[in-house]
């Protein structure tokens, strides 16, 4: 473990410069990650690689997992499945057998991290009650099932497979005497053997049953008159050598048994003398350290360095580099700081940037560029022009002057630099008057010249950037003539500010104005000038930067509008714009590549524009490029490179050897988390095939990592569930996927991801998601349902059935009342209007025949208010009664009285009781009427909660029950009332009236009362 105060002092007080002789200085962009992109401490400690290709970051505040895009953290405040105890993070290993993470606190416990469910699943606490547990932890190595654990004075053998701790007596294993020995590193070589690196004492060699071997002491290993005290950094092993990063250099030490010793390092100060923090092996020959100076790759054959130096000097990245990870397969470092980790490839071949030239010599925003040599290239700059040798990497300036726009070289290599201060010449590193050499050039001194081109042998052609026109100057007569839309001798109509000139394969020139491109013919001086639309919406296209052309088309740069490709007639073919995949729609300049690409400089980036089919690949920065912001005239091409630049510099690209990435991206689960309506619940698992989702689900979300660090930007993903669609729905750059709404069942989520050259994953990621259904959506409850709804429809049917029976019976009812009844009256009206016929004087005839046909009258009354739908409470039957009752009660001089008490809870009468007790209260009246010479008769009918009665009484003669004949009228009572669920009494005295009494609901018991 690496003391952070140490490493702060370290980097204010140690900063020399380290450069040595013919040392080669490469520069590079680091992609940076901090604490604004999720990682838990900008303190980093420890860097390493997984099986599955995730990154694990140890730093002072817990640890980091990192798929190139994102962190998941683990520290004390981490939920208990991914809590550690403890905050710095002194070492980390990985367990391949056993598939995890071990977690090394430098002041707490061992911890072991499932590699697929990303949960802690061991802890290893020390013996609290040994003061050893307290000291300061160190490192970890693992050896079989053995991982040992040591620090300061102690060391431990924790046995992974019986979770037993062995403490070992490591001092005396080291014959170490009385001296501290403060373990900061242990390793095994391949022969078993433990190599143990001790702070301000030595290296310590014991053989694999732990016999001592031997010791290199710390006056060996330092050089003579050294005082600084002996630490140990970092170190690799390569074969039998051990390569370990010293506070006083790289120490070499030859593990194989039979040549045991120190290996001394090349003589170059950095290597043998300096501060080593970190170090890591590139290659098989080659090591990666780091200093408090900066980062640099040492070749072990060739014994040379080359200085790594970062783009942005004011990221000062690698003047506090203490860990460096390289990925030998990426051929790209992982660097972890004081202020984050950061990340560049180390294999760049096909960029080259140009930046700064030691310490006071920097480009800062190039408008041209121009190489006159493979070596030499001039750059215009807004402070001034400076010359390169991209050999040695040397920047000169050789002049001050500002807004070089314009560098050109004619034919005859004469060199012309246009500025703010007039037209020049440049003749190796100095300037003079363009005009001193050519008299007639003085007339373009208060010009501003965006571009040059040679048209023939003779002509060259000059733009301006300042809207003073075309100028043609003839290198025979030294004569200069100048085209512009106010020209009287020599008009071209719209004629404005100059972007860019261009000579075509067919002899044309295209001036690029800011609102047309016109073909110009210098020769006979004619000129045609092309307005390009937008075939969609017939819009003007405007400010024309830059063309190229292939064999049968032209590709024009805009400002804004993309990539237009045309006919060879300017007949718009094709708009490129970001939707197709370009990073930028401002473009500045085209570079045509073997007649199938087109580069583009942008003010973000790169593009790469691969014409058929269309495929478009971006470069930033991060890949190599010294800026993403390009400059609008700064570019030049020739037969095997492109040189362009902007601010900070400028890159010289090797089209021919831009890369392709033929490996699709690695795809995982990163956590699949279930929203529902009691909680969050989130889960993990790399592996995971299957999940089940409960029944009261409101969203799920999936989210899933692609690896690919060379460029983790670019991956694009795209999904499909089978079971609702075969085709895959594009996320472009979003790395999850939303689920809502679905149905109970099983569905198969597959995912894939394409690298930054569109190459898709060969097997996408499947997942089955089962949706559990709730209790109402499951079979057993449908079956139920279903059984129900046969069973409803069969009681509706029987319901509907027994209502038709009833009515049919009711019918039949009806039908007999009116046989006798109304069967009766016709039959004695038509006996009596025969008796009126044969006796016309007799009037009685005609008034048995009114009585009869009143009677008949009435009786149909009453079965219609019977047969009429709505159902009528007791209050409508009283009525009824009672038109049928008073008159025949008036006409006999008998008084009818009736009495109504309900509650509330009035019921309605079904028909065949509105029948029945109409009938029955009928028969009771008349029988009243015609036996008993009442004097009164009296109807009561009483409903309390839904129980009814009905009395019905005369004060008579009455009679001896016992003397009772049971005739037809009291039959047909007694059978009504049972028809409809009626109990029926009837109490009589002689000379005390009759009752007659119904009842329905509980049942009165009278001991006076005799059932009928």
């Amino acid at each position: 473990m690496k003391s952070f105060t140490y490493y702060i002092l370290l980097t204010v007080i140690l900063c020399p410069t380290m450069a040595s002789l013919g040392q080669e200085t490469k520069f590079v962009t680091p992609i940076k990650y901090t604490q604004n992109e999720g990682l838990s401490s900008y303190y980093i400690t420890k860097i390493i690689k997984d099986s599955y290709g995730f990154l694990w970051i140890g730093t002072q505040e817990g640890l980091n997992l990192f798929d190139g895009n994102r962190f998941q953290t683990f520290t004390k405040r981490s939920p208990a499945k991914q809590k550690l105890n403890g905050s710095f993070i002194s070492d980390l290993l990985e367990d391949k057998k056993r598939n995890c993470i071990w977690v090394l606190l430098s002041y707490g416990e061992v911890c072991a991290i499932d590699l697929q469910t990303r949960t802690v699943t061991r802890r290893v606490l020390l013996d609290t009650s040994n003061p050893d547990n307290v000291k300061w932890k160190r490192c970890l190595a693992l050896k079989g099932d053995t991982l040992w654990i040591a620090g300061l004075d102690f060391a431990y053998a924790y046995q992974v497979s019986t979770n037993k701790i062995l403490p070992i007596d490591i001092r005396a294993k080291c014959a170490v005497g009385k001296a501290e020995l403060n373990i900061s590193m242990i390793h095994f070589d391949q022969h078993q053997s433990m190599i143990i690196c001790a702070d301000g004492y030595g290296i310590i060699i014991l053989d694999k049953n732990l016999r001592h071997l031997h010791t290199f002491r710390a006056d060996e290993l330092n050089a003579p008159g050294t005082y600084t005290k002996l630490r140990f950094w970092d170190a690799v092993m390569l074969k039998h050598i051990l390569y370990i990063a010293s506070s006083t250099g790289l120490k070499i030490v030859d593990t194989a048994p039979a040549q045991m010793a120190l290996v001394p390092a090349d003589d170059i100060p950095l290597v043998r003398e300096g501060e080593l923090l970190s170090i890591a092996a590139s290659s098989d020959s080659s090591l990666m350290f780091s200093t408090s100076a900066g980062v640099y790759e040492y070749s072990l054959s060739a014994g040379s360095i080359v200085s790594l130096r970062d783009n942005n000097p004011a990221n000062n990245l690698f003047t506090t580099t203490y860990d460096i990870y390289y990925d030998r397969q990426l051929h790209q470092a992982w660097i972890g700081t004081l202020a984050g980790i950061a990340s560049f490839p180390t294999r760049v071949v096909h960029f080259k940037t140009f930046s700064e030239y030691g310490a006071n010599v920097k480009l800062k925003h190039l408008f041209s560029v121009l190489p006159v040599s493979e070596n030499i290239i001039y750059a215009g700059d807004e402070n001034g022009i400076y010359y390169i040798d991209t050999k040695t990497g040397e920047i000169t300036q050789i002049d001050a002057s500002g807004s070089n726009l314009m560098l050109f070289q004619d034919q005859a290599r004469h060199v012309f630099v246009s500025n703010k201060t007039g037209f020049h010449l440049i003749d190796g590193k100095s300037l003079r008057p363009a005009h001193s050499v050519f008299p007639s050039m003085k007339l373009l001194n208060s010009d501003h010249l965006s571009c040059g081109i040679q048209y023939n042998d003779s002509l060259v052609l000059f733009g301006s950037i300042i809207q003073k026109g075309l100028t043609i100057w003839n290198t025979r007569t030294g004569k200069l003539q100048v085209y512009h839309r106010q020209s009287t001798d020599h008009t071209i109509a719209g004629l404005t500010i100059i972007n860019y000139l261009y000579k075509t394969r067919a002899g044309d020139v295209m001036i690029l104005t800011e609102k047309s491109i016109i073909a110009f013919n210098p020769l006979i001086g004619k000129y045609t000038t092309h307005t390009i639309r937008d075939n969609l919406t017939q819009e003007v296209i405007s400010n024309f930067m830059d063309m190229c052309e292939t064999d049968d088309r032209f590709y024009i740069a805009t400002y804004g509008d993309g990539l237009i490709e045309t006919d060879k007639q300017l007949h718009v073919k094709k708009i490129i714009r970001s939707e197709d995949g370009l990073n930028n729609t401002c473009i500045y300049r085209v570079f045509p590549f073997q007649n199938k690409a087109i580069l583009a400089t942008t003010n973000d980036g790169l593009s790469l524009i691969h014409l058929n089919p269309l495929k478009i690949k971006n470069y930033f920065q991060t890949d190599g490029l010294n800026t993403n912001a390009f400059e609008q005239l700064c570019g030049y091409q020739d037969d095997h490179r492109i040189i362009t630049g902007g601010v900070d510099g400028f890159t010289i690209i090797d089209p021919s050897r831009l890369p392709s990435n033929a490996r699709p991206p690695d795809l995982y689960l990163w956590n699949l988390k279930v929203n529902t309506k009691s909680g969050v619940l989130d889960t993990c698992h790399i592996a995971m095939k299957a999940m089940r989702i409960p029944t009261d689900v409101l969203q799920t979300t999936v989210s899933f990592s692609a690896l690919n660090y060379s460029n983790p930007k670019a991956v694009r993903y795209a999904y499909k569930i089978n079971e609702l669609n075969n085709d895959w729905i594009d996320l472009g750059k979003q790395n999850f996927v939303d689920l809502i709404g679905f149905s109970p069942g099983d569905y198969t989520l597959e995912v894939r991801a394409a690298n930054e050259d569109g190459i898709w994953s060969d097997v996408p990621l499947s997942l089955s998601l089962i949706y559990i259904p709730k209790w109402y959506q499951t079979n057993i409850f449908k079956i139920a349902i279903a059984l129900s709804g046969a069973m409803f429809i069969y009681g509706l049917l029987r319901y509907r059935i027994d209502q038709l029976r009833k009515q049919q019976e009711i019918r039949k009812q009806i039908g007999s009342d009116l046989h006798d009844d109304i069967g009766s009256v016709l039959n004695t009206l038509k006996i009596f209007t025969h008796l009126a016929k044969r006796e016309p004087e007799n009037k009685s005839h005609l008034d048995q025949i009114e009585e009869s046909i009143t009677q008949a009258t009435t009786g149909l009354r009453d079965m219609i208010w019977v047969l009429e739908e709505p159902e009528d409470t007791i209050f409508e039957l009283t009525e009824r009664i009672k038109k049928f009752a008073l008159p025949v009660c008036i006409v006999n001089n008998i008084k009818f009285n009736t009495n109504i008490q309900s509650d509330n809870k009035t019921r309605n009468l079904l028909k065949t009781e509105k029948r029945n007790l109409l009938l029955i209260a009928k028969e009771s009246i008349n029988n009243s009427i015609k036996y008993s010479q009442c004097k009164n008769i009296s109807v009561s009918i009483v409903q309390f909660n839904q129980e009814l009665s009905i009395t019905i009484s005369d004060d008579g003669v009455g009679f001896k029950m016992e003397d009772v004949i049971y005739g037809k009228g009291l039959k047909n009572i007694q059978y009504r009332a049972g028809q409809i669920n009626f109990s029926c009494q009837m109490d009589a005295t002689l000379n005390g009236g009759t009752t007659i009494h119904l009842q329905k609901g509980k049942k009165t018991s009278s001991s006076l009362d005799t059932s009928i």
